[in-house]
């Protein structure tokens, strides 16, 4: 008869157990002012989902109000585990010297472009001589995809003005007190204006950003050379949950609204407020789908597609000069993250109900 284990014996096993099975703590930082329900694919869901928890993580998902290159400092300076972020700020950091790559894109596809808003008059973007734009931020990407699109019409910076007007109420009220006259924010923004009855007449995208890429997950190098598993997982449960997300949008933003409640509309949550909420999400929903770019693959950006960018965004003076793509981004990880069952994960958000 086998001996029962003296009582610190026990403890010592249950310590060392809970110790080798303890969730891996991380910090993702997305490049955006609030983390609206748009991208619960890279935050709620996972989390509600236990999507990182199957992955051994434990993943407090946070904004930065800076943008993307405040996001961007925060994981060269070791403040963040990675960031979800443009990839056009990680490669002018690389470009600086910063030892930053990216590994996976969840956003892929030209989310920004000018608006031109009904009854304005404004047909073109010649017609933009002698007026003010509203952008999200200075820093953001909108700010860049304006000075290159306006640039290749003709105009200089000496021409037009910008103005930083933010999102949502503020910008509203910016166009309505005609502070503003135009905007250059991304699909999500004008979909909410549009739901506040300050619709675009004509959003005029630039042809040379076709391979445009945004949300793409950034990490410092040291870290993508030693923490491959973890990163493999963080991006894996990205991936569910855009799988997620698509399959049940309405879920999503229910789903968002739990874990993150500051972000619910403040008069309650209704089923008004959720349509309201997946019908801007709607205009995005095409970026984060598993074949975004036609290769049935979550998160990839093949090299081609990738130069192409980098050229994008030399032409429009982003980026100083062409280095070998490599320098910024690695596909290594692909195959291993987009290994899991996504019919079984959108069969899983179909048959959710809220709770």
């Amino acid at each position: 008869m086998t001996k029962p284990l003296p009582y610190i014996a026990l403890l010592l096993i249950l310590i060392t157990d809970n110790v080798v099975h303890a969730a891996e703590k991380i910090t993702l930082i997305h490049s955006v002012p609030q983390l609206t329900s748009l991208f619960a694919f890279g935050s709620s869901i996972p989390i509600e989902m236990g999507f990182w928890k199957e992955e051994g993580l434990d993943v407090e998902a946070l904004p930065a109000p800076g943008g993307a290159a405040a996001a961007v400092q925060l994981v060269i300076g070791g403040r963040a585990t990675a960031a979800i972020a443009n990839p056009s700020s990680e490669m002018i950091a690389v470009q600086k010297g910063s030892t930053i790559k990216f590994y996976y894109s969840a956003q892929r596809g030209d989310i920004f472009g000018i608006g031109l808003p009904e009854g304005s008059g404004l047909n073109s973007l010649q017609d933009l001589k002698g007026k003010t734009i509203g952008v999200t931020s200075f820093a953001s990407g909108g700010t860049i995809y304006a000075k290159g699109l306006l640039s290749e019409a003709g105009l200089t910076e000496k021409d037009y003005t910008l103005a930083e007007i933010g999102v949502g109420a503020r910008a509203a009220a910016a166009l309505k007190s005609n502070q503003v006259q135009a905007l250059s924010m991304y699909d999500e923004a004008y979909a909410q204006l549009a739901q506040a009855g300050l619709a675009m007449s004509k959003i005029i995208r630039d042809p040379r950003a076709k391979n445009y890429i945004s949300g793409s997950i950034i990490v410092q190098n040291e870290e993508f050379a030693n923490r491959q598993a973890m990163l493999t997982g963080l991006a894996r449960g990205i991936a569910k949950g855009q799988a997620f997300q698509e399959a049940n949008p309405e879920a999503a933003v229910r789903i968002h609204w739990k874990v993150y409640p500051n972000t619910a509309p403040r008069g309650g949550v209704t089923q008004e407020e959720v349509d309201k909420a997946v019908e801007v999400n709607r205009a995005s929903t095409k970026l984060i789908v598993r074949n975004a770019l036609g290769t049935g693959r979550f998160g990839d950006m093949p090299r081609e597609r990738m130069e192409d960018f980098q050229h994008y965004l030399v032409t429009t003076g982003v980026i100083p000069k062409e280095v070998g793509v490599d320098a910024y981004y690695t596909e290594d990880l692909i195959g291993k993250i987009n290994d899991f069952d996504a019919a079984a994960v959108a069969s899983l958000a179909k048959s959710y109900v809220a709770k």
